[in-house]
């Protein structure tokens, strides 16, 4: 059985294709053939032969329209015999024209957001992105999910004769622990002294951003000096800039830029706490933030809000904090310093292997 996983853009702005390089080796130990198609970058070929061995087969088109991106996928699909399309996101680039392809293969189409709800993006992609969200119902025989949020959604509008719909987080590298951490020895040199607070993620205000920079602006001052790592980049990271310049955080806030997989594993050995911060809005109800489960192998305290998949996810009040609430989390990090014991699910549950396993034998049942 051939599983090919149909990506788009390039992963340092588009996480979506962290499932397929997540899936890949361990549904190849599954025994399925894996194929991923993929924009052809330097990030994207980096990533794969990071994470990917050689039985799996990367197959690139050109950056372009999205007319001629699903052109030139249409194409490369032509070109191979494939049982299982997995498609990570599905929008108007992200697709095959269906009648061109000869073989009838199984579709699966991927939802780890509901775009359609997001209030700061326009009208316009907002009515694109509902239109494509109702016509996956169509055209797939399989809807992945990637929170409880978005399964409970799409059973309901998927109706009596619609496809199957099934739940499945994200999940973490087991290599993500093992990387040797080339970087530790100087980080830990440079923040020595320091309670390390990572988070990792784009840099947008409605991803809480200037929540964490207003909590360390709070904790400015105290007996314990705290320091927060900015891992990733935005559109919001000139202002956040800013609002550390003119607060003088400089001593209390880093941006450490995109950080390649390879060296995660040296900040996050470097962390003694991690941020993952949720507002109480659909969009943050649906989305799966994979940061968390990455989060979760190194089991250290992960400060989050009881919304969406981290209310599934944890139950340890300790580790929750008020949405929108800076000082609540200010607060909370300052319990954390002093007292940092606190229970966190069995990380071992949430691997890409126990991923991969549940998404193989998803796809060995027979369909309609």
């Amino acid at each position: 059985m051939h599983i090919c996983f149909l990506t788009t853009g390039n992963i340092r702005h588009i996480a979506t294709m962290k499932r397929a390089i997540g899936l890949a080796n361990h549904m190849a130990d599954l025994g399925w053939e894996v194929s991923i198609v993929a924009m052809d970058c330097s990030d994207n070929r980096a990533q794969i032969r990071q994470s990917c061995d050689a039985r799996v087969i990367l197959r690139t088109f050109d950056d372009s329209s999205a007319f001629l991106e699903v052109v030139q996928k249409t194409r490369i699909l032509r070109s191979m015999s494939v049982d299982v399309l997995y498609l990570c996101s599905y929008s108007f680039r992200n697709r095959v024209w269906q009648p061109a392809v000869p073989r009838r293969m199984r579709m699966v189409v991927e939802h780890s957001e509901l775009f359609s709800s997001i209030q700061g993006v326009s009208l316009l992609k907002r009515m694109i992105a509902a239109y494509f969200e109702r016509l996956s119902l169509s055209v797939s025989d399989d809807i992945v999910c990637a929170s409880q949020y978005l399964y409970d959604h799409y059973t309901r509008k998927k109706g009596v004769n619609g496809p199957r719909v099934h739940y499945l987080p994200y999940g973490y590298a087991e290599s993500l622990k093992t990387d040797p951490p080339c970087l530790l020895e100087k980080l830990r040199k440079d923040y020595d002294g320091q309670y390390n607070v990572v988070y990792m993620g784009s840099l947008i205000r409605d991803y809480g951003l200037f929540l964490m920079l207003e909590a360390f602006r709070q904790l400015k001052g105290t007996k314990k000096s705290f320091y927060l790592h900015l891992l990733g980049s935005g559109p919001d990271e000139a202002a956040a800039k800013k609002f550390v310049q003119d607060n003088e955080l400089s001593s209390h806030v880093g941006f450490a830029g995109y950080v390649p997989e390879s060296h995660l594993s040296s900040w996050f050995h470097l962390a003694d706490a991690f941020l993952a911060p949720l507002s109480d809005t659909v969009q943050d109800h649906a989305r799966c933030p994979s940061k968390t489960y990455m989060y979760l192998a190194f089991g250290k305290p992960i400060l989050t809000c009881r919304i969406g998949e981290s209310a599934q996810l944890f139950e340890d009040p300790k580790l929750f904090f008020q949405p929108d609430n800076p000082t609540d989390l200010a607060a909370r990090l300052q319990v954390l310093a002093e007292s940092p014991d606190c229970i966190l699910p069995p990380v071992s549950a949430h691997s890409w292997l126990e991923r991969a396993r549940s998404l193989s034998h998803m796809l060995l049942q027979p369909h309609g």
